[in-house]
């Protein structure tokens, strides 16, 4: 666990510098590439003091970036996940939800009769599937879903940190020719929807591995578990 609490820390940390030196190649209006990041370097004192001033700001940008998505409440991590004020966490609609899921909707329903008795309630929902995840939480395949979960939200989060800051440079940098804005508004774009849609989807397969495992579906070796239909 020691080793897997490092690597998400140094995902963080690489996607976080990532991004900090896209801001940078941006801010300093070049185009996207490492032969842009490397003629930038050997033009420092051509570009100075610009370049400091902008190598200061994304520096600062991308660590506070890596320590804020750390420390951020998983509740507040949630929310900006799913869009949700309200009981944001995927198991809030577990057990009443028209998405596909690795067990039939009667059974679990059969297995957890005070969450129908409650009339589906949100808060029973969460309170119920934390207490299942309580006891299965050491599963092969509940933490392996849990971890990779918790990678992608915090990068997902990072991701639209960073694309918060990319809208306030193009606002800065209005002269910037549109083809290279392009490029970076596609980058910036294209990997916050993706890992938008792969974090939710994998928070819901982790909420689903729990109610699973309960139901006594757990395969072999953690791999996943089998489908089924609600």
């Amino acid at each position: 666990m020691k080793f897997l609490s490092l690597f998400h820390i140094a995902l963080v940390i690489i996607f976080a510098a990532l991004n900090g030196i896209m801001l940078y190649l941006f801010m300093l209006q070049l185009p996207y590439g490492v032969d842009p990041f490397l003629f930038s370097i050997a033009s420092w004192d051509k570009l100075s003091p610009q370049i400091v001033y902008v190598s200061v700001i994304c520096a600062v940008i991308a660590v506070a970036g890596a320590v804020l998505v750390q420390r951020l409440p998983e509740a507040w991590k949630n929310r900006l996940l799913y869009a949700r004020k309200l009981y944001p966490h995927p198991a809030s609609d577990v057990f009443l939800t028209s998405r596909k899921q690795p067990f039939e909707s009667r059974d679990l329903q059969a297995r957890f009769p005070r969450v129908k008795d409650s009339g589906f309630s949100r808060k029973v929902q969460t309170e119920v599937w934390f207490e299942t995840y309580r006891r299965h939480n050491a599963k092969p395949v509940v933490l392996n879903t849990r971890i990779h979960w918790d990678m992608l939200r915090d990068v997902y989060i990072l991701s639209i940190y960073f694309l918060g800051f990319f809208l306030i440079g193009w606002i800065i940098n209005m002269g910037v020719p549109f083809q290279i804005v392009s490029i970076y508004l596609f980058l910036y774009g294209t990997q916050t929807l993706f890992l938008l849609f792969a974090a939710r989807r994998t928070g819901f397969r982790m909420v689903d591995n729990v109610l699973a495992v309960e139901l006594g579906m757990e395969e072999e070796r953690g791999k996943p578990l089998g489908k089924g239909r609600n």
